[in-house]
């Protein structure tokens, strides 16, 4: 059975994880991290100091003012990590290469199977549809902080991988009175009710449209392949995982 340290365990992702791990027999969930302390079915504490419970892997669905504590805590009980925290910076994820030379981990802007799968597809017609114009158009619920979402970057990544990396992103033209240049790729961010998390690439050639999109029923599908991950993750010693590495297992 694999031991759990769950971060952000009070959020809605935190709360759909301990759901699923409730109804299993490979995970157990023996302490969380939120910012008020609350008794349930494992303790939940306000600090990592406060942890004393032995476990084997720490699953971070919090934000990324946490990484830093979270990193060191790791360091010094010699515990994994499935990071599936987004809006990180530059130095963030330079601090999580350093962290994964000493330990193993996984992180990803999003562990969705589906989502994974329209990463490499995206690259793939980006490059097909070469004279094409791509835009990317993500949709959440209306608490998430960041935008444009990680999902939503990843999104470009690939398909800037796709144009052998000619392409530039764009955030906002309405200060801009000007026509759209041929490498930029327009992000738009939706916010609003309840909305798990949409996904779409456009790709708009002369008089056709492609469109690739994802839809997120419910949040399962994001605590199911954190799970995962952490069942990859348990036997590597050191090392930083992506979640391609995890489906192709």
């Amino acid at each position: 059975m694999i031991k759990i340290i769950l971060v952000g365990a009070s959020g809605a992702m935190g709360k759909t994880v301990a759901e699923l791990v409730s109804k299993s027999l490979e995970y157990k969930i023996v302490a969380g991290i939120a910012e008020k302390e609350e008794e349930g079915d494992f303790p939940i504490y306000d600090s990592f100091a406060k942890i004393k419970e032995k476990a084997d892997v720490i699953i971070d669905f919090s934000s990324r003012d946490l990484l830093d504590p979270l990193i060191t805590f790791a360091f010094e009980n010699n515990l994994k990590l499935v990071l599936a925290t987004t809006g990180y910076t530059e130095e963030d994820f330079r601090k999580i290469d350093e962290a994964s030379e000493k330990i193993a981990l996984v992180q990803s802007g999003n562990y969705s199977i589906g989502i994974n799968i329209m990463l490499k597809v995206a690259k793939e017609l980006a490059g097909l549809l070469d004279d094409f114009d791509i835009e990317i158009v993500e949709a959440h619920h209306k608490y998430k902080k960041d935008a444009p979402s990680g999902t939503a970057k990843m999104l470009f990544a690939a398909v800037n991988e796709g144009r052998d990396g000619k392409l530039v992103e764009k955030y906002d033209r309405f200060s801009e009175n000007k026509a759209r240049k041929k490498n930029e790729v327009g992000m738009s961010s939706l916010r609003a009710g309840t909305i798990s998390g949409d996904h779409m690439v456009v790709f708009a050639g002369e008089d056709e449209v492609l469109s690739l999109s994802h839809h997120a029923a419910s949040k399962k599908i994001f605590a199911k392949g954190a799970l995962k991950a952490a069942s990859f993750i348990e036997g590597k010693e050191k090392g930083r995982y992506q979640i391609s590495d995890v489906l192709d297992k």
